[in-house]
């Protein structure tokens, strides 16, 4: 019988956690309509800000590799991106963590279009255009719009 330490369990039910974000937003991704929601993103805002012991750099390395070879870029740039993301998150956590949960919506919201230009930033030095659309916002608001939800999911996982 194979028995594993809370640790490597842990990370298992992160993982699951993470993976099943990740297919969410590629299945919705893939239904042709453009929209991009990012709930990977609002998982590593709460693990860099509130609960950082469980921010594993590995997993968001193999995740942004998996969205390279979604969206046809040179591997590493979502992984650079979620590590740098996470990085900068867990560097200013003084300031960026909040008690009450409307404020922390509000830091995602601003961690959220950070992010997000600066992603746009990186696209416009790789493929030297910027395209921006309705699409674009819509997807920023759904991604701010089901914020509490996986907050809330994160914290029964946590």
């Amino acid at each position: 019988m194979i028995t594993l330490n809370y640790k490597a369990t842990a990370f298992i039910k992160r993982l699951a956690f993470f993976a099943a974000c990740n297919l969410f937003d590629a299945l919705i991704l893939f239904q042709g309509n453009g929209i991009r929601v990012q709930t990977a993103l609002i998982a590593i805002y709460r693990w860099a800000l509130y609960t950082p012991k469980y921010g594993d750099l590995q997993m968001f390395l193999v995740f942004g590799f998996f969205w390279d070879a979604i969206y046809n870029l040179p591997f590493g740039f979502n992984s650079f991106l979620a590590l740098a993301t996470f990085i900068a998150l867990s560097t200013q956590k003084r300031y960026l963590q909040v008690n009450h949960q409307y404020m922390r919506w509000l830091v995602f919201l601003g961690v959220l279009l950070l992010a997000n230009q600066f992603e746009y930033v990186m696209h416009f030095f790789i493929s030297q255009q910027i395209v921006l659309s309705i699409k674009l916002i819509f997807s920023l608001l759904t991604t701010f719009s089901i914020y509490p939800l996986v907050f809330k999911a994160l914290q029964y996982y946590d």
